[in-house]
């Protein structure tokens, strides 16, 4: 709704204006009037003015004055000017305060729509662009700050962030996540702000000026809420809530942390805030995280790698096991690196991410079939095809198929089924989730489709497996 004040000296053409508007714009609200300039900027000083009719010639303060005074405190508002003077000069003095539409009264009704409505769309857009300048610059800063720990200032996030009292991170599967996080910004109980949206995974702000408490009941129905719609549910990991933005970092690893503990869980609920009674298996059998790690490094996702290890750190691991997966990581790089003389843990950071630029330096000798396969078995659940496979590991479509086939035995599809088909099995197995279910996280979205399919692989339809592996 535009906020809208008339200004005009003669009562009469304000009261005519407003039935006007009343009747032809009702995406309109007339705030208020004003019979000169002063009552104008004063008015506008007390209330927010999206759009200002104003008359040219009033006693006192005239309408030119009032426009640079009120641009003076609310640059965003527009004007349009009313006269019964028809003259270039006034249109010129007009048009160098940036008022793009002038009217001479009695206006014309198309007319005087089509000016309102034209400056209302300049209005809108403006704001668009301003809130999108301003998201990216909280999305620039929280990633530098939150992410990767640069010193901040309480000013700066103040700035930024004008009604937080409490915040949390959540961490979000791609497949499926950007329809997550569109529902997400459109409630009004608090603000979404991404952070970063790379990798197999991307992590967003959420904040309101709630206590921590409602902030976390809020984000628990919003994302309960989505979760039942059509589309194939994300893994979320939540991050707890905290009223210190300086702990957001720790809000950010805790929400990394819960997601890989669901995602390697594959239970029915894929949402939660990080438990720390719960221990991850993933970050207790250390050969298996040095393999995540390594994985996500040959995937050039190095922020999911080093989220391993911040959650293997907050899981309250010792220096001396932080140092074993050091040694584990050094062993499997062939680096020479004197990790046992290690006496902090800040050394011990700095040292995992040495190694992670030792590997980035030899990323090329890595053999690209076997780059192209560790991206399949990560993507498969997604919507993945070919085409973006073989750009990854730089290689055009055509000679992929050929280098693939030739080094697999499989073509694309079959390595891809095969992925899937391997990932429904282990879920029905493992878990007591539907078809249904199983279908959406092992990328399929048609649950007779995969009955098909899973018949013709296995011999055997999924209830079927699912009994037989169950007496077993």
């Amino acid at each position: 709704m535009l906020n809208v004040l008339i200004v005009d000296d003669e009562k009469i053409e304000r009261l005519a204006m407003r039935k006007f508007m009343t009747e032809w714009l009702p995406e309109c609200h007339v705030a208020g009037e004003a019979e000169n300039g002063k009552k104008a900027v004063e008015f506008v000083q007390s209330e927010p003015i999206h759009l200002v009719l104003m008359d040219i010639q009033m006693p006192g303060m005239d309408g030119l004055t009032a426009i640079k005074e009120i641009k003076a405190s609310s640059p965003h508002t527009k004007f349009i000017m009313l006269t019964a003077y028809d003259t270039f000069d006034y249109a010129k003095q007009a048009m160098q305060e940036g008022v793009t539409q002038y009217l001479v009264k009695p206006a014309d009704k198309d007319e005087t729509i089509a000016a309102i409505r034209a400056v209302a769309a300049d209005i809108q857009q403006e704001a668009s662009q301003r809130e999108t300048a301003v998201a990216d610059q909280q999305s620039k800063w929280l990633e530098a700050h939150v992410i990767q720990g640069q010193s901040d200032t309480s000013i700066e996030f103040q700035q930024l962030f004008h009604e937080y009292e409490s915040g949390l991170v959540i961490a979000v599967q791609r497949a499926g996540g950007d329809q997550l996080l569109a529902d997400l910004q459109k409630t009004l109980l608090f603000h979404t702000v991404p952070i970063q949206m790379r990798g197999e995974l991307f992590t967003s702000l959420i904040y309101s000026n709630q206590s921590p408490g409602q902030l976390k009941a809020d984000v628990l129905q919003a994302i309960r809420a989505a979760m039942t719609n059509e589309y194939p549910s994300p893994t979320v990991g939540m991050g707890h809530p905290v009223s210190n933005p300086l702990h957001l970092q720790k809000s950010a690893a805790e929400a990394k942390l819960s997601y890989y503990q669901r995602k390697k869980e594959g239970g029915v609920v894929r949402y939660g805030f990080y438990n720390t009674a719960l221990q991850s298996h993933v970050l207790i059998h250390l050969p298996e995280l040095a393999d995540d790690m390594m994985m996500a490094l040959e995937e050039g996702r190095r922020e999911d790698a080093l989220a391993y290890y911040d959650a293997f750190e907050l899981e309250g691991a010792t220096l001396s096991q932080v140092k074993e997966l050091l040694i584990l990581l050094k062993s499997r790089l062939r680096a020479d690196l004197p990790i046992l003389t290690i006496s902090t843990a800040s050394e011990c950071r700095r040292c995992c991410e040495h190694l992670f630029d030792l590997y980035e330096a030899r990323t090329q000798t890595v053999n690209d079939m076997e780059r192209a396969k560790r991206y399949i078995q990560t993507h498969f659940c997604e919507n993945i095809t070919l085409e973006q496979t073989a750009a990854y590991v730089d290689l055009s479509p055509t000679y992929f198929t050929k280098r693939f086939k030739d080094e697999t035995g499989l073509t694309f599809k079959e390595y891809v089924t095969t992925c899937r088909l391997d990932k429904i099995k282990k879920l029905l197995k493992d878990s007591t989730l539907s078809l249904k279910e199983i279908t959406y996280q092992a990328g399929y979205t048609d649950p007779n489709y995969v009955s098909r399919v899973f018949k013709k692989m296995v011999g055997c339809s999924p209830k079927e497996y699912r009994k037989q592996v169950v007496k077993k």
